[in-house]
């Protein structure tokens, strides 16, 4: 059974035509249904159901159900597909694309895609192909790892800015306790 797909463009006020429009053709090309959030945008899909906007309950229940998600990517819409335990093809917005636009996604999308089971698609014209390669080899449910690494981050930080000014000084920082490995 092919999955649907629910396609996510955020609540920009002039939407994600770039996204929309290719979510749609392959949705055609590939025989699948779904949804499309569009905002504001102008393409109205042919293939695709759609709407201008989904209330936050009604995302949750989208989600919930767990479609294969096609989103721009922005923190939030990954961030709830990934706690609904979702399949997630992100294309990111580029700044440049359009006067005003948000700012660029693409580091947000790379990162993510090192960490996480996220499928970046980083050219709108690519997707149908992307999606091809997620639908014949979906792999094993994806498992997101969501508790916070910004201790760690900040530690690494911390420690990579202070140990070498604290060295010149011949002070030696002890070894770094992560959570779980202190002992009592």
């Amino acid at each position: 059974m092919r999955p649907e797909l629910l396609v996510l463009t955020g609540t920009a006020h002039f939407g994600f035509d770039e996204l929309v429009e290719a979510a749609d053709e392959a949705a055609a090309r590939l025989g699948l249904s779904g949804l499309a959030q569009i905002a504001g945008g102008r393409y109205l899909p042919r293939r695709l159901a759609w709407v201008r906007l989904l209330a936050p309950d009604e995302l949750r229940a989208r989600l919930a159900r767990r479609p294969l998600v096609v989103t721009h990517a922005g923190i939030g819409l990954v961030g709830d597909a990934m706690r609904a335990g979702c399949r997630i093809v992100a294309v990111p917005r580029l700044g440049s694309r359009r006067p005003g636009a948000p700012n660029d996604q693409t580091g947000f999308l790379a990162r993510i895609a090192q960490e996480h089971p996220v499928h970046p698609c980083f050219d709108p014209r690519e997707l149908p192909e992307v999606l091809e390669r997620v639908l014949a080899d979906p792999g094993p449910e994806p498992v997101y790892r969501l508790g916070s690494d910004a201790p760690r981050i900040l530690a690494d930080f911390l420690r990579a800015t202070l140990e070498e000014p604290a060295r010149r000084r011949g002070l030696r920082f002890p070894p770094l306790q992560r959570a779980g490995n202190t002992k009592a």
